[in-house]
């Protein structure tokens, strides 16, 4: 018998380029542990160097039959929104859970939402839930025992974007296509600056809108295609800022991997400000703006090399090698596992 610890990966879409943090985490993980993961559907964008291959489930019976050969010692999924699911299939597979929440499912979530799914967060076969420091105070509000949440920073490979060398001079930013990225806001700040190079890095969902709006607007950013998360730290080092766009009415868009990935790659770093908890992810080593007029004065500028040099340093703390064990921390022993949930936790029975 193996002294591997089984964990099952209970996913959304594995493996969506945009999500590299669930491969990160995997990465660290896949040495040390026998995983075996199940998606509910494929990826718009896949990365095509993902690590493990995967089973697309649909049906409860299913996973069941899948899950059941695999005989996890314990499951791990991402987003809140798997919660009620992930109970479900622990109490099937008579093994705890772990899962890593975000930010769209708690910043995009009703507070109802929120405390509706708060009970399958306290149960006793939720072994605790990884969060943004920020957002553990939404979800205390909204129901959720303290004791169950585990503060963390994102998931970032930061030694693959670590580089102290020379930066380019460009502009850009990247991430999901998303009505919440406020991409269009980059498109204009470009317009502000036509001395400058300005490169986006949208994935999927609207970036033909973005296409459209770039041409209305006498194309003044380069709209670069899909990259896949391999080819990203050479891109970042042509660049000496990085602006990411907000929406900001609706607030929405949490604490981005492309700053701390930036943050190591040597670049500046402009975030639309939406919220005060920002402040504290950039550390003091990047900038806030509230407009883009304000952007644009921003970044027109060089970036100060003093902030430079300490976001090298700042990057450190979302090194999932620096904070995996959070996660690893709450998951069995070998010699524990196998252990079934106790009698209370079995009771219910809810559908997948």
């Amino acid at each position: 018998m193996s002294e591997k610890l089984k964990v099952l990966y209970f996913l959304e879409r594995y493996a969506q380029i945009s999500e590299t943090y669930i491969e990160n985490e995997i990465k660290y993980l896949a040495n040390r542990y026998m995983i075996r993961i199940l998606s509910l559907q494929n990826p718009d964008l896949r990365q095509v160097d993902h690590l493990k291959p995967y089973t697309i489930v649909r049906t409860r019976e299913h996973v069941l039959e899948v899950g059941g050969d695999f005989g996890p010692d314990v499951l791990h999924g991402h987003y809140l929104t798997l919660l009620e699911r992930m109970f479900s299939i622990s109490q099937m597979l008579q093994a705890p859970f772990t899962l890593r929440a975000h930010s769209f499912d708690v910043l995009g979530t009703s507070r109802a939402q929120l405390a509706e799914w708060s009970k399958y967060a306290n149960a006793e076969n939720c072994l605790g839930i990884l969060t943004f420091p920020f957002t553990i105070p939404w979800l205390v509000e909204a129901g959720y025992s303290r004791n169950k949440l585990i503060p963390c920073w994102p998931v970032v490979d930061v030694a693959a974007f670590a580089n102290r060398e020379p930066n380019g001079d460009a502009v850009m930013n990247t991430g999901a296509a998303l009505p919440k990225k406020g991409m269009e806001d980059f498109i204009r700040l470009a317009s502000l600056l036509p001395e400058h190079q300005f490169d986006l890095y949208p994935l999927g969902y609207d970036v033909a809108h973005l296409v459209n709006f770039n041409r209305e607007l006498g194309s003044p950013v380069n709209i670069m295609r899909p990259l896949q998360p391999s080819a990203m730290p050479a891109e970042y080092k042509r660049h000496q800022w990085l602006v990411y766009t907000a929406n900001f009415e609706m607030k929405t868009v949490g604490w981005p991997l492309s700053v701390a990935e930036a943050q190591a790659s040597g670049v500046g770093v402009c975030v639309a400000n939406i919220r005060p908890d920002l402040k504290d992810y950039l550390g003091g080593c990047g900038f806030l703006y509230d407009s883009i007029e304000d952007a644009a004065r921003i970044v027109a500028q060089p970036f100060p090399e003093e902030l430079r040099q300490r976001g090298f340093e700042l990057a450190s703390r979302s090194d999932v090698r620096r904070h995996i064990h959070l996660l690893e921390d709450l998951w069995p022993r070998p010699a524990q596992a196998g252990s079934s949930p106790s009698a209370a936790t079995k009771s219910a029975q809810l559908p997948v």
